[in-house]
């Protein structure tokens, strides 16, 4: 592994713009901050409106006249898989970059973001590689075919998370190439460079001229410009349900196509016929991964009265192992928020359960270490007997902070995971098979895990987001529009008239 610091660039990071790499209209820069010491390693040239109407124009002239439309499923879907090995060649410096800039554990990176990235680009060479439609029957005594097939939706605006800009970038713009669409890229303000430098791949792999922009900048300039320009064919969001809120507003003036996978208070369900041991790992990791900073984590328990307090105790064991510091560190096993302001937005919601009157089991305190101390770190905590009236349990916090709510049947359970205005994800633990299928089928999510903790296939099975928790569809077919067409296969033919 090389020195993470040394993978960092000294000059300010450009923007990608029509095949080239790009200063600002306005020469302004930004500060990237280390979650793990919140002090400067990178200024970003900051994108503003002339950047992004650079972009989208490029982005609309490679659409609709250059190569790019005209290259066969094989020829595009080969230079995804070029994208795939450089950035598998690169792998040391994009776990270094995404690494510093996000405050991720080494491991975490290693073995599972970076893999899951490169696998991205193989999966979507495939995706391309096996484009299809329909034939419908239809009446008329064989006079007539109907097909259906898919099309590129043309100029797609990608917004993306800083929880995991990396991994989810990859995914999200290789499916949206895949399609045969163009993209303008809008990496978030507090993680932009793992994207930024994944512009350079993009451009050694030999995509054409304007099919890949990346605009780094506040989403109050930069996104609003994307969504609001009528030359973008769709905008697609990953964050916050506040923001895909304004998102919806300001898109609705051009009536764009708009797909929002949001925010997120997700259930886990754990009855009394599990193996505490084992499940309260399940429990612990759903909300302590990413330090919380993860859509689909299980930040809500609801767990069985006959093992509340034992299930508990396990957990607050679990929580007192944690090390945080610098993730490239030997022995470090938690990461920092990703910013001061979020840090501070999380305490908020630690102080606000207490004053509610939620029972604190464990954290809810600030380190005193000075080298942790000038972080962003939060240890995990657990707050017990939370009620649904309370605003930690309907509120997301995006932090390393369970709600643990008490139930006795099966009804209730379903009841209390359904009880908030989120419907990401859910977990059901427990050993009777119908139990889990019946309790799977009544929870209001799009994405359930049995026995077990997030998904095992996001590219093969993607979720979507139910309620306020996303707006639109998953996979490759979420960048493309469905068109029927109805042929006519006799001569002559006239209209009933």
């Amino acid at each position: 592994m090389l020195d993470p610091q040394s993978a960092l660039r000294r000059e300010p990071y450009t923007m990608y713009i029509d095949g080239k790499f790009e200063v600002s209209d306005s020469g302004k820069t930004f500060d990237v901050v280390s979650p793990v010491t919140n002090k400067v390693i990178a200024k970003v040239y900051e994108g503003g409106r002339s950047d992004v109407e650079r972009a989208i124009s490029s982005a609309r002239r490679a659409f609709d006249d250059g190569p790019w439309s005209r290259m066969s499923q094989a020829e595009r879907s080969s230079l995804l898989l070029r994208a795939g090995q450089l950035l598998k060649e690169r792998e040391d410096e994009f776990i270094a970059i995404e690494g510093l800039n996000c405050g991720k554990l080494f491991a975490s990176l290693k073995y599972y973001e970076l893999p899951s990235s490169t696998d991205a680009f193989q999966f979507a060479a495939g995706k391309a590689r096996c484009l299809d439609g329909k034939v419908v029957p239809v009446d008329g005594g064989g006079h007539y075919l109907n097909y259906v097939m898919w099309q590129p939706c043309g100029v797609v605006a990608e917004i993306l998370p800083w929880n995991g800009p990396l991994m989810m970038g990859c995914q999200k713009v290789s499916m949206i190439l895949a399609a045969g669409n163009s993209v303008v890229i809008k990496p978030p303000t507090w993680a932009p460079l793992s994207m930024l430098e994944l512009a350079s791949v993009f451009h050694e792999a030999g995509f054409p001229e304007g099919v890949v922009n990346v605009i780094p900048g506040p989403g109050s300039t930069v996104g609003d410009a994307l969504v609001r320009n009528p030359l973008v064919d769709m905008v697609s969001l990953t964050g916050g349900t506040e923001t895909g809120k304004q998102i919806l507003a300001s898109a609705a003036g051009t009536v764009k196509d708009v797909a929002l996978e949001l925010g997120g208070k997700s259930p886990n369900i754990v009855f009394d016929d599990v193996d505490i041991s084992t499940t309260a790992k399940w429990a612990f990791f759903g909300f302590t991964l990413n330090s919380g900073q993860v859509c689909v984590a299980g930040t809500r328990l609801i767990l069985h009265e006959a093992i509340y307090d034992e299930f508990i105790n396990e957990l607050v064991n679990l929580c007192n192992q944690v090390v945080p510091g610098d993730g490239f560190a030997p022995g470090v096993n938690f990461g920092p928020m990703i910013s001061r302001a979020h840090y501070e937005s999380v305490w908020r919601h630690i102080q606000q359960g207490i004053a509610e009157g939620a029972r604190l089991v464990t954290g809810g305190f600030r380190y005193t270490d000075p080298a942790v101390a000038a972080g962003n770190f939060i240890p995990p905590t657990i707050f017990a007997d939370v009620t649904p009236e309370m605003s930690i349990f309907q509120q997301e916090i995006f932090g390393p902070v369970l709600c643990v709510t008490k139930f006795s049947t099966e009804q209730e359970a379903i009841r209390l995971a359904n009880a908030v205005d989120y419907g990401l994800a859910g977990g059901v633990f427990t050993s009777d098979a119908r139990r889990a299928q019946r309790v799977a089928e009544k929870i209001r999510a799009g994405q359930i895990y049995v026995n077990t903790y997030y998904s095992k296939g996001i590219m093969e099975s993607p979720g979507v987001g139910w309620k306020a928790s996303g707006v639109g569809g998953a996979g490759i077919t979420k960048y493309m529009r469905p068109k029927t067409v109805f042929v006519e296969l006799e001569d002559g033919t006239v209209p009933p008239m």
